[in-house]
């Protein structure tokens, strides 16, 4: 009994020490159990300081949209915030909305991680515990987190993965139009005003 418990120690070892680590770890038995492209999103409504009457997510319909599940006490989602920042300030200037779904149950630390980590853009959380009350995880089948969605402008999913390499991969392939250059932009404002 004594060395299967060993064992038991030693696997669960080696399985903590590589599901960390995104450059090693094949995310493709995750991926499959996603919502698949061509897949309607499943439409919820965002509720929080900035849209207290409810935003739905079909409200964003004509915009791609990237859709992360999250929760700032995540070690994962920890290490992905960065990315998710890059991608923001990458593609929201080229007309991408981005939702960060989370299953952070103290909103006081989660509004604090958002801020502190420069994530600007819609927020979401129902505060209750991941797969104990939340919504939205059975819909989306998000059995890791994080887990990223895009979805395309009529509200299909486009890709899904617990990797935001793939989804960032998934919006470079995209068709999305430059962003203006807000100097060159306000100038020509200016002009066309007379001032």
């Amino acid at each position: 009994m004594r060395k299967l418990s060993l064992l038991a120690v030693a696997l669960l070892c080696l399985c903590s020490c590589t599901f960390g680590a995104e450059e090693t770890f094949d995310t493709g038995q995750y991926d499959s159990q996603l919502l698949q492209p061509g897949a309607e999103a499943p439409d919820f409504t965002i509720t929080n300081a900035q849209y207290p009457g409810g935003l739905k997510l079909s409200q964003l319909r004509g915009s791609y949209v990237v859709l992360e599940f999250w929760a700032s006490w995540c070690p994962d989602c920890r290490k992905a915030t960065p990315a998710m920042v890059g991608m923001h300030s990458e593609y929201s200037p080229r007309g991408v909305e981005f939702v960060g779904v989370s299953f952070d149950t103290d909103s006081a630390a989660w509004q604090r991680y958002i801020e502190s980590s420069g994530m600007d853009w819609i927020h979401y959380s129902e505060l209750k515990k991941w797969k104990n009350g939340t919504t939205l995880d059975g819909p989306y089948r998000v059995n890791w987190i994080p887990t990223v969605y895009l979805i395309d402008p009529e509200g299909k999913i486009a890709a899904g993965s617990i990797s935001t390499d793939k989804i960032k991969a998934a919006l470079a392939s995209l068709q999305l139009p430059e962003a203006a250059d807000s100097t060159a932009t306000a100038a020509q404002e200016e002009s066309e005003a007379g001032l």
